[in-house]
């Protein structure tokens, strides 16, 4: 059996004494209310001096107890300096024992029957109370029951008949047998706070864990990110190098490497949503045009494997992140026609009062009941384990618990098996006079004229900044290149204009980046130079400060057509 380690034994003790004071209120007021009860039906058979000696007792006690509780609360005494307390609280019991044992001897009152019933019931359920009041803190519950209970019997045993030997026989087996079951009480109240505790400990061993792995992610992302983003430069230049009989060979590496990009990327949205750096923009916007784009996104698809894909028009409106609702729509959709062998695939919405209810329906193979939950969590897929990337990743339904999450939308699932599943997100509606246009900025064309810029590209990875430069050139950029901030502040002290774009990897050596690269180039031209950061890194400390920067964040593996788009409309924001 694994031993208690004495800061565990210390916190579990600590929170039984807590535990006791948070019972003391019970305690103090019931003996105030009893003890007044017991001298008011006592007062035609004992002596009033008796009477109000003993009263003043008790509440002299009570005064004492109250002050106790109070000082503790204001304290709030933390477990190191726990055991003073824990001795004042036994100290405070055992005197309450003996107030009440001496009680069971100066109001008891020979010849009287009724008078001694009602001192021993009155006993009996003060005894009672105690094993509840005080059963976390048994020694303070112990010195409280024998001096009260076996002093109560003495009179009794004291009388000599068998009835009264009797009652005094009664109180010493009802001292054993309430000793008995607060032990157990006692026992239960330690093994549940002992629980209480080994469970925090487990949740702060996994917390640190998820913080590792987070962390492990992060630096094992931004180095297989690096030769994957060269990778994917050097592949986009292979064409012009290549025989036509070889080009089949470069489309099968341009897949491998787009599905390595998918799965980076997909870490990466779920790093995000985890770091909290994904800002949300919420606007009144027509649901009909997020589900007209994902319409035509999927329906290609749809047909190709036979479906149908059918959008209910509405024109209801929504108030969210039209982003990223759409990319939660998008996922559900996606899912249905990844998981769907026959039938088709339905989008609808429901209008409730307040809210609309974005359905997804399908007649794919359903879920399990006991994986409703299970679904939404990082890389699960339900009949995959040949883990066939055709499938999908098993992260749609991790981001977009997520993103929902993060956009206070509940979802929810309803699924039969061999008939289909329904996947819902409820979304606020919106007000007509509050609707913004949802049409987005004009797309670039991937082939747009960017001849003659001139950047500035810094990157400490040679393969990445040769891949790099050769693309740009491919482009007919005008590019300088660096391994270091240093390096590049030499090379461009002859510049006679600054140069039109920064591209800057954001981690480069020592304790150097891109962010503070980017502002003492700046200084160096003294111009508000455009700059692109460009990162591997999913660690959630790193995006939050990349985010903070206000530049335009660039994630690695990067799509040269996208990179050129950007290089594009710098240009183009340039010259406006």
């Amino acid at each position: 059996m694994e031993r208690e380690s004495p800061a565990r034994a210390l916190l579990v003790a600590a929170e039984q004494v807590r535990a006791q004071y948070r019972n003391m209120p019970t305690a103090f007021i019931s003996n105030a209310i009893v003890s007044f009860i017991l001298c008011y039906a006592l007062r035609e058979t004992v002596a009033a001096e008796r009477l109000g000696s003993w009263l003043v007792a008790v509440y002299l006690w009570v005064l004492w107890r109250g002050l106790l509780w109070r000082a503790f609360n204001r304290i709030r005494p933390q477990a190191a300096h726990i055991e003073r307390w824990r001795l004042l609280g036994i100290v405070g019991s055992g005197t309450l024992g003996l107030i009440w044992g001496v009680g069971g001897i100066i109001l008891y009152v020979p010849g009287s029957l009724s008078s001694q019933f009602l001192l021993l019931i009155v006993q009996f359920g003060m005894g009672s109370g105690a094993a509840f009041a005080s059963a976390s803190s048994l020694p303070s519950f112990l010195a409280y029951l024998y001096p009260s209970l076996l002093m109560s019997s003495v009179p009794f045993f004291s009388e000599g008949d068998p009835v009264h030997v009797s009652l005094g026989v009664m109180l010493v087996l009802f001292i054993a047998a309430t000793t008995h079951f607060t032990i157990g009480i006692s026992r239960t109240i330690r093994d549940a706070v002992k629980l209480r505790f080994e469970n925090v400990e487990l949740i702060d061993e996994l917390r640190q864990a998820s913080e590792a792995k987070s962390r492990f992610l992060a630096s094992a992302s931004h180095d297989l990110r690096q030769p994957l983003h060269a990778l994917g430069f050097f592949v986009d230049a292979l064409p012009e190098h290549t025989r036509p009989a070889g080009m089949p060979v470069v489309d099968n590496i341009r897949r491998s490497v787009d599905a390595m990009e998918d799965l980076f990327n997909a870490l990466l949205d779920v790093s995000r949503l985890d770091a909290g750096v994904v800002e949300t923009r919420a606007a009144t916007v027509p649901v009909a045009d997020i589900l007209e784009r994902v319409r035509f996104e999927f329906e290609p698809q749809a047909r190709q494997k036979g479906l149908t894909l059918s959008v209910v028009r509405t024109t209801a409106l929504v108030h969210s992140d039209p982003s990223l609702l759409e990319r939660i729509i998008r996922n559900f959709v996606s899912n249905a026609v990844r998981y769907t062998e026959r039938g088709g695939i339905v989008v609808g919405c429901r209008p409730r009062a307040a809210t609309l209810r974005i359905e997804v329906w399908d007649t794919g193979r359903g879920i399990p009941p006991d994986k409703h939950q299970e679904i939404f969590q990082e890389f699960c897929q339900l009949d995959n384990p040949e883990r066939d990337r055709r499938n999908g990743l098993g992260l749609g339904l991790a981001i977009v618990e997520r993103v929902a999450r993060l956009l206070n939308h509940p979802i929810e699932l309803r699924s039969q098996i061999d008939k289909g599943s329904r996947f819902t997100v409820t979304v606020p509606r919106g007000r007509p006079e509050d609707q913004v246009s949802t049409a987005g900025p004009a797309q670039l064309p991937l082939d747009a004229d960017v001849a003659g810029t001139l950047i500035l590209l810094i990157d400490d990875e040679i393969a990445v900044r040769d891949g790099m430069q050769a693309q740009m050139r491919r482009w007919r950029c005008e590019v300088i290149s660096a391994g270091s901030g240093d390096e590049m502040i030499r090379t461009v002290s002859g510049l006679q204009h600054p140069p039109d774009l920064i591209v800057s990897d954001y981690r480069l050596r020592g304790e150097e980046n891109g962010i503070r690269l980017v502002t003492r180039l700046r200084e160096e031209f003294n111009a508000d130079i455009p700059a692109l950061i460009v990162t591997g890194d999913t660690g959630p400390e790193r995006l939050r400060e990349a985010r903070a920067s206000g530049l335009h964040i660039l994630h690695k593996p990067l799509n040269p057509a996208r990179l050129r788009a950007l290089i594009a409309s710098v240009r183009l924001a340039k010259s406006a």
